[in-house]
Formats: structure tokens, C-alpha cells, sequence
């Protein structure tokens, strides 16, 4: 055997482990290497498992706050939020804050967007040590990321809310003659909802914070009836709730005059028409004091919104047609009123397209007036159906006006 030492013919013991135990020094390096990496990539495993548990939650939070607020900053906010409870370090936010967030904390880089019409991505990155084979790699970390996104899939039957009672003390009420014609939207309520008699009900879902009482009827075998619903809050009070306030200076409103314009800047008309026929041209009309269209007086408008601190009254035999703006900041609403009373009374033919936003007021529709609307919706502290009233959500966005999302989709991952 070439090279190898022999002893009367036969190799010597010592020269053969002196070869082996060469070889394993030269392999041992290696061998340390492979473990070494093999430690680092399972850790690093373990690492994107939990950043990847984290953008899953976020995401499918975000998406769910959007279905709740219809507001792409809060749903970006709550996806960050999420992921700070659930590990990510809280950190500095910054992004566009229209479709972008992002949220940093030394290691930690986060990304949250938003994309029409529902969907929250969520991106993380965490810089992690290497350690065994940071003896052999020049960076000192490995980044290791994960992502995650979640969309809202809208509910094929309801979702959106044509009547909304804010109050949660109070019982809003369909009594034995009311008509209530509401398809593909909801009556919500934050407090109790009685329906007395058999009134004609048709809705996608009658919602109400308390209980739902029937009073001689079988209403919720034919109509889905949610009772112990969450509070509901004010959906329009950050659009509107600036708009209601009222010039100092009131004037009387011109008379003798069929066509009538917007009191001038800083003014709020005392408001009385008796008898006739009056067109609104567009614009903000403030009334200081009651707002009443009485018997024999036909009023139409559009791009109209009325704003009043007084109780509005439209009485029996009054024909109201009335739409509001499409844009501006008044748009999609057609009667703001800060008082507590507000009636649609019996024999009225009232055709509307707008929010009525009526925060403190009871709201009362009475009678067989024929109340209805394309795109009609009303927000009040309590409601009260004794007669007729039509709503519907036509793709009431495209007139200007902000949905209420009260039964909010289903968030679900999707990637």
C-alpha cells in the first residue's frame, strides 16, 4: 500500500487514526456549520409562524372594523392596534393614513393597506439574530416576513340600515296599521322594538339593542328578528352634527314669491307657507323655529337640504317631493333638525331622497301618508311607525348619501 507505514509486512495502527483523525478535523467545521444553520433556520421558522399568526389577526380585524365604520383610517388603525396586542412592539405610525399605515419599532417593520372595496393587507418584517451561522455569514440578522389578507365579503341580506333609533332607553314601535316597506334594509334599534297588532312588515332584518316584543302577532316567524344587538353609535354625527347649527339672524321668509332661494349667508328664515304651490331652489335652507308644510301646499325641490331647530310637521293632504345634494358638505342630506319632534302625518304624499338626521327628536310617521323614497334614510332617537312608509337602498351612494352599515360583513383571510 503506497504511502502507508508497514510493520513486517503489515500497516501500523497509529498511522491509520492519525488519517482519520485529520480527516475529522478538517470535516468538524462543516458539521458545526450545518448544525449551526439548522438551529438558526428553525428558529427562524418558529419566528415567521408567530409574525404570521399576528398579520393573520390584524388583518381579519382591520377588515372587520371597516364593515363596522366604513372609515379606511380606522380599519388601518385597528389592524395595527391588533398586531401590537398580539406580539409586534408598539411603535411609530406613519403611512399616507388614506390607504397606508405603517408601524415601526427597532426590529420591526409593519405595513397595513387597504384596498377597495374591502380588503386589509398586512405585511411584517422582524430582523432576527443569527447566531451560529452569523460565524460564517457576513449580516449579523436574518429578516423573516410574513403576510396576510383579509377580505369583507358584504351579507347577501342586510347589512345596511334604513331606519336607525339611536336611543337605547326608549321602545320604537310598529303598531297594527303601519306599512313598512323596507326591502333589502333593516330597522335597527339601540333600544327595544314593539311591534303591536299586524302591521304589514317587510325587511331584511329588524334589529333591536333590547328585546323585540309582538303584541298579537307572529312577526319574527316571517322576518329575521335580532334581539341583544350591540349599541349602534351616531353614523352621521362626525358629517353632520357640525352642519345643524343656525345663523343668529332671522328674517322672514319672502312672500308672495312661488320660487324660493337659500336665505342669504349669516340668516335663518321664520318659515310659514299656507296653501299653494312653492319650488326650492338648491341649497342649505336654516329655519329658525317649526318647519311645517300644511294641508294644500305641494313643495319640491332638489339639491335641497333643510336644517331646523324647531319640530318639523308635514301635515294630511301636503305633497312633498324633496332630494338632496349629491355633493358638498351637506351631501345626502335632506332635513337636519336639532328639536324632539318630527311627524309625517296622515294623508300627506311625501316622496324624498336624502338622510333625515334627527338625533334628539322622536320621529313619527302617522296615518296613510304615502312616505317614500328611492333612497330614503332616517337616523332619530326614537321611531314610531303608526302609517305608511317605503325605503329602499338603490345605490343610494351614488346620490350623495352615506350608508348606515349595521349588520356588517363577514371578514374572512384570503390569502
Amino acid at each position: 500500500m503506497r504511502g502507508a507505514a508497514f510493520r513486517g509486512g503489515f500497516p501500523i495502527p497509529g498511522a491509520q487514526r492519525g488519517a482519520v483523525a485529520l480527516l475529522v478535523a478538517l470535516a468538524l467545521p462543516v458539521l458545526i456549520g450545518i448544525l449551526g444553520l439548522g438551529i438558526d433556520v428553525s428558529y427562524w421558522a418558529m419566528t415567521r409562524v408567530e409574525l404570521q399568526r399576528t398579520a393573520d389577526l390584524a388583518s381579519v380585524a382591520g377588515a372587520m372594523r371597516y364593515g363596522v365604520s366604513q372609515q379606511v383610517s380606522d380599519a388601518l388603525g385597528t389592524a395595527a392596534t391588533v398586531a401590537e396586542l398580539n406580539g409586534l412592539p408598539a411603535g411609530t405610525r406613519g403611512g399616507a393614513g388614506t390607504d397606508t399605515l405603517t408601524d415601526m419599532y427597532g426590529a420591526y417593520a409593519a405595513t397595513v393597506t387597504f384596498a377597495a372595496p374591502s380588503t386589509i393587507t398586512v405585511s411584517i418584517t422582524q430582523a432576527v439574530p443569527r447566531m451560529f451561522s452569523g460565524l460564517f455569514l457576513s449580516s449579523a440578522t436574518q429578516p423573516v416576513s410574513a403576510r396576510a389578507v383579509a377580505k369583507l365579503a358584504q351579507r347577501s341580506n342586510g347589512a345596511v340600515a334604513c331606519v336607525l333609533a339611536l336611543s337605547s332607553v326608549s321602545f320604537t314601535v310598529l303598531n297594527g296599521n303601519a306599512s313598512l316597506q323596507m326591502p333589502g334594509c333593516d330597522l335597527r334599534t339601540n333600544g327595544s322594538l314593539t311591534i303591536n297588532g299586524t302591521p304589514s312588515v317587510n325587511v331584511s332584518n329588524l334589529i333591536a339593542g333590547g328585546t323585540i316584543t309582538q303584541n298579537g302577532n307572529s312577526t319574527c316567524s316571517a322576518v329575521t328578528c335580532v334581539q341583544g344587538a350591540p349599541q349602534e353609535s351616531d353614523p352621521y354625527s362626525s358629517l353632520y352634527k357640525d352642519q345643524l347649527s343656525l345663523p343668529a339672524k332671522t328674517i322672514q321668509l319672502p312672500q308672495g314669491q312661488t320660487t324660493l332661494n337659500p336665505p342669504p349667508a349669516g340668516d335663518a328664515y321664520s318659515w310659514s307657507l299656507n296653501g299653494g304651490t312653492y319650488t326650492l331652489n338648491p341649497g342649505i335652507y336654516y329655519i329658525n323655529g317649526d318647519f311645517n308644510v300644511n294641508g294644500n301646499v305641494t313643495l319640491t325641490g332638489t339639491g335641497v337640504t333643510i336644517i331646523t331647530n324647531g319640530n318639523v310637521n308635514i301635515n294630511g293632504n301636503a305633497d312633498v317631493n324633496l332630494t338632496a345634494p349629491a355633493t358638498g358638505g351637506t351631501a345626502g342630506l335632506l332635513f337636519g333638525s336639532t328639536n324632539s319632534a318630527f311627524q309625517l302625518n296622515g294623508g300627506s304624499a311625501i316622496s324624498m331622497t336624502g338622510s333625515i338626521y334627527a338625533p334628539n327628536a322622536n320621529l313619527i310617521v302617522n296615518g296613510s301618508n304615502s312616505a317614500s323614497g328611492n333612497c330614503l334614510y332616517i337616523v332619530a332617537s326614537t321611531v314610531t311607525f303608526n302609517g305608511g312608509g317605503q325605503f329602499s337602498d338603490s345605490n343610494c351612494q351614488a346620490s350623495g348619501m352615506t350608508p348606515i352599515y349595521d349588520f356588517s360583513g363577514v371578514a374572512s383571510l384570503v390569502q
